[in-house]
């Protein structure tokens, strides 16, 4: 297989020189306006070519990024359904957006995404029709749960954790389908990030740990006993559980600085930076799929951390605060 990677690694090894480390984020947090944050990533090969990014339509640029992203490897890459664990994300948000929309009655088209595996013109079609022939069989199953649910119930929640659910089988299913145990454990560790957060979510709230089995993700190497055995524990006590999964610290920092804050930022950044960590061994993979996953995951993160930055600046932050929030970088 590494050698039908030869062309594609060398494509992107080459691209990994682009990508913002510390340093450049470090540019644009102490940029003194907007403006001059945002000439950094033009100089980094954000937005179009010769045109200026405004500061009312950086969002627009960053979704065109991760459009570009994925055009980037599927280009280069053997087969482009190695890829399929980061467009499903966009299909099954596309599939909650237009049944939230349709129980509403109001048109959500205007929120679509693209980088699906299927455009989101199309599974608006598919999602009024039924037409669920192009789809997934975890993607039939999402519309069909959630339309009964939701009639019983009324609940549109109903939507987001049955779409959810099925949407990371799918991952999981597209990673076993590569057959590449590095792709397989990032998708496993993901599972396990969203699971913690959910838990400590749960716990904030006071809900119970019944509550928490009905949002779990199954598929992380993290089984829920574990959750369900620490879920009275102090969070200190609990990480301890989490050692073996990497993300004993997530546990511990996150949750102490919820405790402390009542906010989240900490432990969802935590959890990227575990998935940024677990992603830089493929660097020291020659050749071979880890290292377009790896620069996919990296430049998520890079987008992430841009974000986090250009909301800030827009919001008044000061550069501390906005720092202490950005992503790990893979550089």
């Amino acid at each position: 297989m590494g050698a039908d990677y030869t062309f594609a690694c060398a494509q992107v090894r080459s691209a990994e020189k682009n990508l913002l480390n510390k340093e450049r984020l470090g540019v644009m947090v102490e940029a003194k306006t907007m403006e001059d944050a945002l000439k950094v990533l033009q100089d980094f090969q954000y937005g179009a070519e010769g045109e200026t990014i405004l500061p009312a339509a950086y969002e627009r640029t960053l979704v065109q990024e991760t459009s570009k992203l994925y055009r980037f490897l599927t280009s280069i890459a053997p087969d482009e359904k190695e890829f399929r664990i980061f467009s499903y994300p966009f299909d099954y948000h596309n599939i909650k957006t237009l049944l939230k929309a349709e129980f509403l009655g109001v048109d959500g088209k205007a929120v679509l995404m693209e980088g699906g595996t299927i455009d989101a013109a199309t599974m608006a079609v598919l999602v009024k029709e039924r037409n669920f022939i192009p789809m997934t069989n975890h993607m039939k199953a999402a519309i069909e749960e959630s339309v009964d649910t939701h009639a019983r119930t009324r609940d549109p929640q109903c939507v987001d954790l049955i779409c959810d659910r099925e949407c990371y089988a799918d991952v999981l299913e597209a990673a076993k389908g590569t057959g590449n145990a590095f792709v397989i454990g990032y998708v496993r560790l993901l599972i396990d990030t969203i699971n913690l957060k959910t838990f400590v979510r749960c716990q904030k709230m006071g809900q119970p740990w019944s509550f928490f089995g009905t949002v779990f993700l199954p598929g992380g190497n993290i089984d829920e006993k574990v959750f369900v055995a620490g879920y009275d524990e102090p969070f200190h006590q609990f990480a301890a559980r989490l050692v073996p999964y990497a993300l004993m610290g997530a546990a511990e920092e996150g949750g102490a600085s919820m405790k402390e804050t009542g906010s989240f930022t900490a432990l969802e950044k935590l959890c990227d930076d575990a998935l940024i960590q677990y992603a830089k061994q493929a660097k020291y993979i020659s050749f071979g799929l880890e290292p377009l996953i790896a620069y996919a995951v990296a430049k998520q993160m890079e987008i992430k951390s841009v974000r986090i930055i250009l909301a800030g600046k827009a919001a008044g932050l000061e550069p501390a605060l906005i720092r202490e929030r950005l992503r790990e970088t893979y550089g």
